[in-house]
């Protein structure tokens, strides 16, 4: 199960993104406990004897703690779930029951099977916690932080898991294996380390049901200004492929930032919602010109969308209507023929 350590810890390195307002102590505890289990895996493989059965009593769990850290790292509750801490619990101390049960033994061979599933189902629960809470309005840094944190997670488990399962018998494979599987932990428990300071120092702009939304500032209001002129004079929204951290990088603005001015002094739930809203008052502009011959294909593309499915879905979010009945009612309404044009679509 060291495999699992290292593991969580890996995980932990691709999360990325605690807002302000979420409490820190709960990622702090489990860090903290995470780094003394990995320490006292590490030391238990590297060491002999009683001391090293004392460091492993405590470094089985380290798979348990590794994947509490990444709850707090993705989730923005304020503690932990009962049934997670309960997963936590079991996988702590079946571990360190089937180290200190005699080899053999009934006690053994239950601690052991406790162990194994206890901590499968934490590496699966690690595995699963940046795809849980992975929503489509994500900044850039965000999503690539999460694709890196499962790469990571992913080759450490192949390597400590599956690939060492391949090596034979004898003092030299079994030291082999040991070092091996150290190397992993120590890398697990470095990255592990790197996602909690990132974590401290670039906090991401989420909100919860119970959580209130911050009131902006003076510097949330100069920021909005700034992105309206961006869209006034530029048309920047018009780019089909645009993400926040390209208007993070034109305005020289943190993408935490960019997104915290969005949901507060613009008022939009998200970058995506924001843009778009922009997109579909140009498109309802157009749709309403009795002038305007295109179709709604090529309507959809000047106004930034890069496909018409997603046209479609924006529109009927924004207005409640599809851009044809939109055009159809618009130019009824004006006394101008809408469905020319809507045939061409």
């Amino acid at each position: 199960m060291p495999s699992a350590t290292t593991s969580g810890s890996s995980i932990a390195a691709a999360g990325k993104g605690l807002r302000p307002g979420w409490p820190r102590d709960r990622l702090r505890v489990h860090a903290v406990i995470a780094t003394v289990s990995f320490a006292c895996y590490i030391l238990g493989r590297l060491l002999e004897g009683r001391a090293a059965t004392a460091f492993s009593v405590i470094g089985v769990g380290a798979c348990g703690w590794a994947w509490l850290v990444t709850r707090a790292l993705f989730d923005p509750a304020e503690r932990d779930a009962r049934w997670a801490r309960l997963v936590g619990l079991i996988v702590a101390l079946s571990g360190a029951l089937s180290v200190l049960a005699p080899a053999g033994g009934l006690i053994g061979r239950v601690a052991d099977n406790a162990y194994a599933l206890s901590g499968s189902t934490a590496l699966l629960l690690t595995f699963v916690e940046p795809f849980h809470r992975h929503g489509r309005d994500l900044p850039g840094a965000e999503k690539g932080f999460r694709f890196a944190f499962v790469t990571i997670y992913a080759v450490l488990v192949a390597v400590s898991v599956m690939g060492l399962r391949a090596v034979g018998e004898g003092p030299d494979e079994a030291l082999r294996d040991d070092l091996a599987k150290s190397a992993c932990a120590v890398v697990g428990l470095a990255a592990l380390l790197v996602a909690v300071r990132f974590r401290q120092g670039h906090p991401l702009a989420a909100r919860t049901a119970a959580t209130p939304r911050r009131a902006p500032t003076e510097d949330d209001a100069r920021l909005a200004e700034r992105l309206r002129r961006l869209l006034i004079d530029e048309g920047i929204d018009s780019r089909p492929e645009l993400k926040i951290g390209d208007i993070a990088a034109r305005l020289g603005e943190p993408e935490h930032r960019v997104s915290q001015c969005i949901s507060t002094a613009l008022g939009f739930p998200n970058f995506n919602r924001w843009i778009n809203h922009h997109r579909i008052a140009r498109a309802k502009q157009v749709l309403a010109d009795p002038d305007e011959r295109r179709s709604i294909l090529e309507i959809a593309f000047a106004c930034g969308f890069a496909s018409l499915g997603p046209f479609n879905r924006a529109f009927r979010d924004d207005v409640g209507t599809t851009p044809r009945a939109y055009r159809s009612a618009t130019r009824a309404s004006l006394g101008a023929p809408g469905d020319q044009a809507a045939n061409q679509d």
